[in-house]
């Protein structure tokens, strides 16, 4: 494996430079890169275009006053080998200003769910359990709504940013049904209409991500097709298509060469299909190098059109970053703040249990569940 990583790092470097030499061709003619991206039809997310997307901008002076928001969640899942059928959710909420009013909130609620409709959730149609996936997404809802419950409560300062780790774009309702999709799209989208209206922007912060979207844009430019259509292209059977160069190159390879420490990239338009549901908040990314890692940034669309909050969100995460030694410390304490380890989960468990025979309840745990508890040695 260490061979063949080493072999792969040597025809890396050839990439790498092959990539950053076409970024600065297309940013010469990047209108033209911008309408072929457009009309072609690629299996693979492409970037929009707006602007030169070799340019590296600089970064601004950090305002002498400005609080950072954030929130994470963790859970106990439900566990069918357990005397109840139920689950928790833990919201971490974090609020730390700086400048004339430094100070730092720091908190997490838990929330039990154990009710008929808390349990079950209606997926095309069916009334279905609530697994790991559907109350991932719940979870990340309430994120949501802790940040702007803090915004709403006061927390939020001059030059205020709600900083959320991950993505923006909620991939995994891609594939979901209509009813459930729904369920979860609607209040998002509300969520951050609200946060417009309060003019506080929110973004995404993505630690060392592995995704594609400028170099498959540049592929697309390397095409020699006028408009590139992959599932009609005439170059298959060549030894190598014209796009495969710089194929196995993420965007985080290609902008550390590009950023100097504390720049941003140019921004960028994400092309997933999820996204078509969005309206006025459509995601748009950029790269910035914190120093210690290039990261990505997503924010909503009038964030991206909007200068000034464009100019504060790049600022902010990068005094965020350094402060936190390479992460943006306020996602950190969020973090730190909303994790459930395992032997709360067990403590969890044991709490049911014990109020249930309190509570004269026959307790019946599956066989699994027991062995898991008494070593059979």
């Amino acid at each position: 494996m260490i061979k063949e990583r080493k072999d792969f790092a040597c025809e890396l470097s050839d990439k790498i430079t092959l990539a950053k030499e076409e970024l600065r061709l297309k940013s010469d003619n990047w209108e033209e890169l911008s309408r072929k991206v457009e009309e072609s039809r690629t299996s693979w997310l492409v970037a929009g275009i707006s602007s030169p997307p070799g340019i590296a901008r600089p970064l601004s002076e950090r305002p002498r006053n400005y609080t950072a928001l954030s929130s994470d969640g963790s859970q106990i899942f439900p566990d069918r080998h357990e005397a109840l059928p139920c689950y928790l959710i833990n919201i971490s909420s974090i609020a730390i200003t700086y400048g004339d009013k430094a100070g730092a909130r720091l908190g997490s609620g838990p929330s039990l769910f154990y009710r008929d409709e808390d349990r079950f959730t209606t997926w095309g149609g069916k009334r279905i359990p609530a697994d790991g996936e559907v109350i991932s997404l719940k979870r990340t809802l309430m994120e949501f709504e802790r940040i702007l419950e803090l915004v709403k409560g006061g927390e939020a300062e001059e030059n205020t940013i709600a900083l959320s780790d991950g993505t923006l774009i909620l991939w995994r309702l891609e594939a979901a049904p209509p009813d459930f999709r729904n369920g979860i799209m609607a209040p998002f989208l509300r969520i951050l209409e609200e946060f417009r209206s309060l003019r506080v922007p929110v973004a995404g912060y993505i630690s060392y991500p592995g995704s594609t979207d400028v170099i498959n844009a540049l592929r697309v430019g390397l095409c020699p097709e006028k408009v590139s259509l992959c599932n009609q292209c005439p170059y298959t059977e060549l030894p190598e298509l014209p796009c495969s160069p710089i194929e196995g190159l993420t965007d985080r390879f290609l902008f550390s060469t590009v950023l100097d420490t504390g720049e941003a990239s140019a921004v960028f338009k994400s092309s997933s299909k999820i996204l078509e549901m969005y309206g006025d908040h459509h995601i748009y990314f950029f790269y910035i190098n914190i120093g210690e890692e290039i990261a990505r940034v997503e924010v909503p669309e009038w964030v991206a059109g909007d200068a000034g909050l464009l100019t504060m969100v790049h600022t902010l995460i990068f005094d965020q970053a350094r402060k936190g030694k390479g992460y943006p410390v306020s996602i950190a304490e969020a973090h730190e703040q909303a994790v459930v380890k395992a032997k709360d989960r067990d403590f969890f468990f044991s709490l049911i249990r014990e109020a249930m025979v309190k509570s004269d309840f026959a307790v019946t745990v599956s066989r699994k569940g027991l062995s898991k508890r008494i070593p059979g040695v």
